[in-house]
Parts: C-alpha cells; sequence; structure tokens
C-alpha cells in the first residue's frame, strides 16, 4: 500500500519501513559535503543495529550520536525493538551520560552505529505498539539541576506530524516520494533537541530528502543552499544573525522562499534586518519541547502575501487550543507529553483537562493571533539552546572551591541571551569553570568572582541585582 494511503498510527519507525518498501534507491541523506545515502542504506544500518540491540519492548536507550548519517539508523533501530531513545548530546560528559542513564532507567547506549552505502533492499519488520507508547524523552532539567526527561509517545509525534502539515496543505497524510527532484530540507539544529528530530520524521512524512550540517555554520550552510537549491530554511534567530554577519555583502540565499524562525524569541530588529538584507520573509513560530514542537505558526500564504500581524507569532497548529489564565499560555494538544521521567518524574506540566501550563507569558487577539511576551520560567535560551540556571548552579556547587553560585541570563546581540556566574570562591573564576562538567553549550558565558550574592530578606539570592552585576 502507498504511503500516501497509510493511515499513520503505531511505530513512528514506519516512517522508514515504508520509504525502504517504496524507493529504497531514494537518496534521502546528505551530510554537509558528503552522500547521498539512500533510504536503503538507513534502513539496513537500522536493522542490522535493531538485531544486534539486546534490549526489550518498552526500555528506554541513550541514543548519543551527532549529526551525522548515524542518527536516523540509530533512532530507528530503537524503535525497532518496541523501546524509546533518550536523545543525549553527543558533546555531553560521560559522567552525565551515565546520570541521565541511571536516572532514567536505561537499558543501553548507543554511542556509534555502522552505515554503508549501497546496502541493498532491506525489509523492515516493524513491532506493533500502542499510540500511547515511550517513543523519545528529550532532556531538559528540573529545579535540583538533575537531569529531567520529557517523554514523548508515538501518537505525539504523528500528531504533531499531520499538526505541521496541514499547516501547508488540506491532505494531512504522508506524501510518497517524489519521481522528479525536490529540493531537500536543510536540517541546522542539534538532532539531540526537539527541533532536529522533529525535521527529520518531518522530512520522512512528505517525503523530501534531507541536508544535515554537522553543526550550524554560515558558510557550510550557504553552500548546501546553492548545491540543493534549498527552497526554504528553519533556523533561529542565532543562526540568521550568524548568516548576516558572515556572508560578504552581496550574497543570496538563492532558492530560498522563506524562513522560518523558532526555538528562542526573535527580536523585531534581527527580522527587520535580515527580511531587507536577503529579500526573503521570516516566519515566527512557538512551541515547547513539551508539545513535540510547534503549538502556533505564521501562515506561510499569508506572509508570503505580505499579510503578518506584527509581534504575532501567528496562529494556533489545527488540533490546538490556547487559552491565557493570569497571563499564561496554555495550550490543549493531542501532541503534549505524558509526562516526566528522571527529576521530577511522575509529574507533568499538562493538568487533568489536557492543558499544557507553558511557563510562558502572552495573549491572544480577537481574530486567535497569538503573543508571546515573556517566561514564567527562569529558562535562558541560548542561542536556541535551553539552559537551566538551577543545573548549572548545581554544577558549581559541586566543585569544592565554590561556596555559592548564582546563574543569571543577560541580553546578547548575537545569542539572544547568555548565562553568567556569578561565584563566591577563593579561587580563579576562569579555573573552576575550566574544570566545570557539562556541555560545551550548557556553560556560562562569563563567570565573576563575587565576595558575597546579593540576597533578599527572605534569604533568597536577589535576582534583579544578581542580574545587574552581571550586566556591569
Amino acid at each position: 500500500m502507498g504511503a500516501a494511503l497509510m493511515e499513520p498510527s503505531g511505530s513512528l519507525a514506519q516512517l522508514l519501513a515504508w520509504r525502504a518498501a517504496e524507493r529504497p534507491d531514494f537518496p534521502v541523506l546528505y551530510v554537509e559535503e558528503d552522500g547521498p545515502w539512500t533510504v536503503g542504506d538507513l534502513a539496513s544500518a537500522a536493522s542490522g543495529l535493531a538485531d544486534s540491540l539486546d534490549v526489550s519492548a518498552g526500555a528506554r536507550v541513550v541514543v548519543r550520536v551527532g549529526n551525522d548519517e548515524r542518527f536516523l539508523p540509530a533512532l530507528m533501530a530503537v524503535w525497532l525493538r518496541g523501546a524509546a531513545a533518550i536523545l543525549v548530546h553527543p558533546s555531553a560528559p560521560a559522567g552525565e551520560v551515565s546520570l541521565v542513564a541511571s536516572s532514567m532507567d536505561a537499558a543501553a547506549v548507543i554511542e556509534d552505529v555502522s552505515v554503508t552505502r549501497h546496502a541493498g533492499r532491506p525489509s523492515l519488520t516493524v513491532p506493533v505498539v500502542s499510540d500511547d507508547a515511550e517513543a523519545l524523552i528529550l532532556l531538559t532539567s528540573g529545579s535540583t539541576g538533575a537531569p529531567k526527561g520529557v517523554v514523548l509517545t508515538h501518537g505525539n509525534g504523528w500528531a504533531n506530524l499531520r499538526a505541521t502539515v496541514s499547516a501547508f496543505r488540506k491532505d494531512t497524510r504522508p506524501t510518497p516520494l517524489p519521481e522528479d527532484h525536490k529540493p531537500p530540507n536543510l536540517i541546522a539544529n542539534p538532532v539531540s533537541h526537539t527541533a532536529g528530530v522533529i525535521r527529520h520524521l518531518f522530512a520522512l512524512y512528505v517525503g523530501r530528502s534531507i541536508v544535515l550540517l554537522r553543526k550550524f555554520d554560515p558558510l557550510a550552510a550557504k553552500a548546501a543552499i546553492d548545491r540543493h537549491g534549498i527552497d526554504n530554511l528553519t533556523i533561529n534567530p542565532t543562526m540568521m544573525r550568524m548568516l548576516l554577519d558572515a556572508l560578504p555583502d552581496g550574497a543570496d540565499l538563492g532558492a530560498v522562499r522563506y524562513v522560518s524562525s523558532g526555538t528562542a524569541p526573535l527580536p523585531a530588529p534581527l527580522r527587520e534586518a535580515f527580511e531587507a538584507r536577503f529579500g526573503v520573509p521570516v516566519l515566527q513560530a512557538y512551541g515547547q519541547t513539551e508539545a513535540f514542537g510547534g503549538i502556533a505558526i505564521e501562515s506561510v500564504k499569508d506572509v508570503l502575501a505580505g499579510r503578518r500581524r506584527p509581534g504575532s507569532v501567528g496562529r494556533a497548529l489545527p488540533g490546538v487550543e490556547l487559552r491565557i489564565v493570569d497571563g499564561e499560555i496554555w495550550a490543549r494538544t493531542p501532541s503534549s507529553t505524558a509526562g516526566y521521567v528522571g527529576a521530577a518524574s511522575g509529574a507533568s506540566p499538562v493538568d487533568a483537562d489536557g492543558w499544557l501550563h507553558t511557563g510562558d507569558l502572552g495573549h491572544v487577539d480577537e481574530d486567535g493571533y497569538l503573543y508571546v511576551t515573556g517566561r514564567l520560567k527562569s529558562t535562558i535560551i541560548c542561542g536556541g539552546f535551553n539552559i537551566i540556571p538551577e543545573e548549572l548552579e548545581a554544577a558549581l556547587l559541586a566543585d569544592a572551591a565554590v561556596r555559592d553560585a548564582a546563574v543569571v541570563g543577560i541580553p546578547d546581540d548575537r545569542l539572544g541571551e547568555i548565562p553568567v556566574a556569578l561565584v563566591e570562591t577563593d579561587d580563579e573564576p576562569m579555573l573552576v569553570l575550566e574544570r566545570l562538567a557539562l556541555a560545551p553549550y550548557k556553560k556560562p558565558r562569563r563567570i565573576l568572582k563575587v565576595p558575597a550574592l546579593p540576597r533578599v530578606p527572605n534569604g533568597k539570592v536577589d535576582q534583579r541585582a544578581a542580574r545587574e552585576l552581571a550586566l556591569g
């Protein structure tokens, strides 16, 4: 049966199995200048890894691979075993990986996969799983700094894919692979994060090839755009700023018709500068890991036609309801998380009536356009990465030379926000920073030695005064 006739449910591994049955020779993946790898190449690698993976259905497996051809086979192999994948950034230190694995009861860790080109015509046997079975666990952090995993089910994934497709067309079923050439989709986000993994699944769903950047670099992105005729970009504000800064005067974005911005707030001046420089509109999107990505998005048709609401992130995706309660944005969507594991295990940001409490502030106008105005949460969004101050503080306090520590976010022209650490220590601050056992993207961009942290009368850190010190 053709992919377009399938009613997607059950295991998300069907995405690769359908494509392997449909056209195993389809060139599905390029990694910067390398490739292509075919559907058959990736399916064979996934099948071989699944056969060697000794885990039971319902288990959890840590996947720690980078932005390259190993990611999809590793992810699909876990699903072919009926297990759930805990995605970890490849730069995470071994100690952090061990903590994640132990706190989330992982049965195995995948750190490498063998992918061979021209691997034949594999037939994948996809296990029967329910829509509410765990598929992915994406990492955030609890208030203690301990790792916290957002649980997302196979049903959450299908709901997100259907909702995303519905923003572009009426038929939300998977699309057959094209007979003629279609420009690939560029993926610039880390595959261990929400945007990176969703973009992989979306490309398989709509029948597009993928061009994957190992790490975002504006010149590599430009080369990929020109080489492959990329016609749209999904990037974050920091990547937009890097393109503005790095590309020479007169350089364009080739065949790109529009850019979608997500994972972090988009400053209006940056949007205006980008559009003026490259002559393509920038769409804003709003989502959360706990919603498996998208909650609201600006319409491509509206923006291309010059219709937009300044400051808005668009309207809710089909199937998503919005409510504002005491200034906080609540969303009800079939792609909402099943809850947390690790820190805050058993808890959930979704209430008994199915409303996801986002922790973001905003309002909705009379036509249903959503405006995001701030955050209740303390999360620092640095270059599209979510950084939890409490996790950083816990790591700093684990250093015997640090008596106390506080982390605050301050504005940054390039990254949006950066984390700055204030520490009480007799040691040199840079030595403390060098000893910090965290992934590089989580580390403070500045560290300041203070005689004592500022505090309010009840003993808590005075956040306003701490921020003033960080800014000074």
